[in-house]
């Protein structure tokens, strides 16, 4: 927050609080007011603590000078009513004013002493954050003095106490036992704020009682729930395959373009009729979407105008009567054009597509929620971008990117078009709405991240029913990240889109550079997350990959298989003998590295002193069927299934006429190897 003259006023204000602080509590009279003290009782009541709200208020406001918060924030998270806190007397009611307006004036005094790591040049805290630390603080001390009056007296707790600095470190230790609510990180933040040197010097007067919050034994301790920081590797893959067909399926239904050619190589057309086995074509959609608003009260003129209504919809009267409508729409071909058989498929059509943005995205919640149709794609230097809103801590990448804008790979071009044919029927301009139609003339509010988790939780249950993600809204995030970092490591790239992103990244950011200004994987997923975050991420990318290669158990086919396994189980027998887990050997191997050369098809173990044939550059002889040196695992499935799709397709290409011969050759040594690996794969 920029300092200005009037904030000074009021921190100066603030500062003369410990002066006077003995008349806001004289209860029996004894000290005689001064025509200072006056002075000062009534300038400090006076001070503005929001636009909306002065001093005296018993409830402050900060909505006014918050009005670009996200949904989820706006409202009741930027209001603090000290009036629900009966139990605190009120001369400390004063003081935790005056604290708030302390951290809310001054952020950098605060940070450097709170208990929660912050990002290095970090100088200011969200009001919601702030407020959600002293409410917390609040409730403790509500807590506190309800116990205190309970043992000393009611009558006694208001005639003596007046501060904070009163009360003991043993008050705070019993209060921990008898709290209801969760010690957690908002309440540690409280409590570094009233041990603050600040806090002590301009406010109280004086030190209040040492304590270790930490150590106190505490009715309640926030535990975090576990879930899934990403999604594991074969559900990224399942999702990302299926959000892409549906989302291609819908385009072509409704006589659409499709940008992503690469989807038409995850499965053979047949298999991927979604809409036409619900019933779903262009000519049902132009019906069901005329039905759907004329039912949501759009004026019948407004829908012939704007998108025309079919005339199988008009009844014998010339009306558009939504009972023979109804009747129509249910009769269907075949009792395939069924009213809720459309409706159900549309809906996973518009979550697939909303996933598969979020996903390659990498957007929180709150930026998701004000994507707008009407002005989200724009264009700088040929390069196609998503426009939405940063909310949390704007970043400082090169030229902007991810800070209001995202590249826009073809398989989200895709995805965006989907959700504007979508808003045809629903009415409604942000991308994460509501599925319902939107009522003529209603004004449409974006959603809290509850409703885009529920969403993407109904895609997610589509496509793998009796697995539990654990899915939470920072996954796609998170995953996003994982999956880059993997790919920095050597593993196997899973989805061919995450290259469309890389490349059009890296394209964007050497806009008028006199050479190449690249980000690389590494690079991109450092920018979508924080740094703890990016060494968990990319530590789970470099243990990935021993597991891949070392991991005793693990399947491994080539001339050299056995041997390599046998080694692998003997290191691991003897350390486990000492006591080690096998998670934790990965662990160690990770942190000082494995002398195994990928070469992304196989492993090579051709560096062997005893071999007199250097290491080969890998390519297509990298594999058991060809090299006694070569050794392929798991992890390298994903590699030859590329192989093997990426040359069925051009199979029957025209183009590729000539190397026919070739093509096959290459399929049917993809096939080897995928077969010899336990994966099946159709015949060409």
């Amino acid at each position: 927050m920029e300092r200005l003259p009037k904030h000074y006023s009021v921190l100066s204000t603030i500062a003369e609080f410990k002066k006077y602080k003995l008349y806001f509590s004289n209860i029996d009279k004894k000290i005689v007011a001064t025509n200072e003290s006056k002075i000062y009782l009534t300038k400090l009541l006076s001070l503005p603590a929001s636009m909306a709200s002065q001093f005296s208020d018993v409830e402050w406001d900060f909505n006014l000078e918050n009005p670009n918060v996200s949904a989820s924030i706006s409202g009741s998270k930027l209001k603090i009513n000290f009036s629900k806190y009966k139990n605190i007397p009120t001369g400390i009611i004063i003081e935790i004013k005056c604290l708030l307006l302390s951290i809310l004036l001054s952020p950098e005094v605060f940070i450097n002493n709170r208990r929660k790591a912050k990002k290095k040049g970090t100088t200011r805290l969200a009001t919601s954050t702030i407020l959600a630390h002293i409410k917390s603080g609040l409730r403790f001390l509500d807590t506190l003095f309800k116990v205190l009056k309970v043992n000393l007296g009611k009558e006694h707790i208001e005639k003596i106490y007046s501060s904070l600095t009163q009360i003991q470190a043993i008050d705070y230790k019993e209060t921990a036992k008898v709290h209801s609510n969760s010690y957690n990180d908002d309440l540690k933040q409280f409590f570094s704020y009233i041990q603050n040197p600040h806090t002590s010097e301009h406010i109280f007067g004086e030190n209040i009682s040492a304590f270790d919050s930490d150590q106190f034994s505490w009715k309640k301790r926030y535990k975090k729930k576990a879930s899934n920081v990403v999604m594991p590797n074969w559900a990224f893959d399942k999702l990302i395959r299926t959000a892409s067909l549906l989302v291609h399926d819908f385009l072509k239904t409704i006589g659409e373009e499709v940008s992503d050619s690469f989807v038409s190589r995850y499965k053979l057309q047949n298999e991927t009729m979604y809409c036409r086995n619900a019933g779903v074509t262009k000519e049902t959609f132009q019906l069901y979407r005329a039905y759907r608003l004329i039912n949501a009260g759009y004026p019948k003129t407004y829908v012939k105008s704007k998108y025309g209504i079919p005339d199988e919809l008009v009844n014998s009267k010339g009306n558009y009567n939504l009972h023979d409508m109804t009747a129509f729409l249910n009769r269907g071909e075949s009792n395939k054009c069924l009213l809720q058989n459309i409706n159900e498929q549309l809906k996973l059509v518009s979550f697939a597509a909303k996933y598969l943005i979020g996903q390659y995205t990498g957007m929180r919640p709150s930026e998701l929620a004000v994507i707008d149709l009407d002005n989200c794609l724009v264009e700088e230097g040929g390069i196609k971008l998503l426009r939405s809103h940063v909310f949390k801590g704007k970043n400082t990448f090169s030229k902007g990117l991810f800070d209001d804008k995202w590249v826009v790979i073809p398989i989200v071009e895709d995805a965006l078009k989907t959700m504007q044919a979508l808003s045809t029927i629903t009415q409604r301009s942000f991308v994460f709405s509501a599925i319902n139609t939107k009522k003529y003339d209603k004004t449409e509010k974006p959603q809290i991240p509850h409703s885009i988790s529920y969403q993407i939780k109904r895609f997610i249950n589509f496509v793998s029913p009796d697995d539990d993600l654990g899915f939470n809204n920072c996954m796609m995030r998170h995953t996003l990240a994982y999956q880059l970092y993997r790919l920095e490591a050597g593993l196997p790239l899973i989805s061919f889109q995450l290259k469309h992103l890389v490349n059009t990244v890296d394209k964007f950011l050497s806009r008028g550079s006199t050479s190449d200004v690249t980000m690389g994987y590494g690079g991109i997923a450092d920018s979508l997350v924080e740094s703890q975050t990016a060494q968990k991420l990319r530590k789970q990318s470099e243990i990935e990959v021993i597991k891949a290669t070392a991991d005793p158990d693990g399947n491994y086919l080539g001339g050299k298989a056995d041997e390599h396994k046998e080694r692998l189980k003997t290191a691991f027998k003897g350390y486990m003998a000492s006591g080690y887990s096998k998670e934790e050997i990965f662990e160690a191997m990770a942190e000082q590295g494995l002398g195994v050369i990928n070469v992304g098809l196989g492993y090579c173990y051709g560096s062997d002193s005893k071999n007199e044939n250097l290491p080969c550059i890998g390519s297509l002889r990298c594999n058991p069927i060809r090299c006694s040196n070569a050794i392929v695992s798991e992890a390298n499935a994903p590699y030859w299934r590329e192989v093997y799709s990426t040359n069925l397709a051009n199979l029957n290409n025209p183009s590729f006429a000539d190397n026919k011969e070739q093509i096959k050759e290459v399929i049917n040594e993809a096939k080897g190897v995928l077969t010899l690996l336990g994966h099946g794969v159709p015949n060409e």
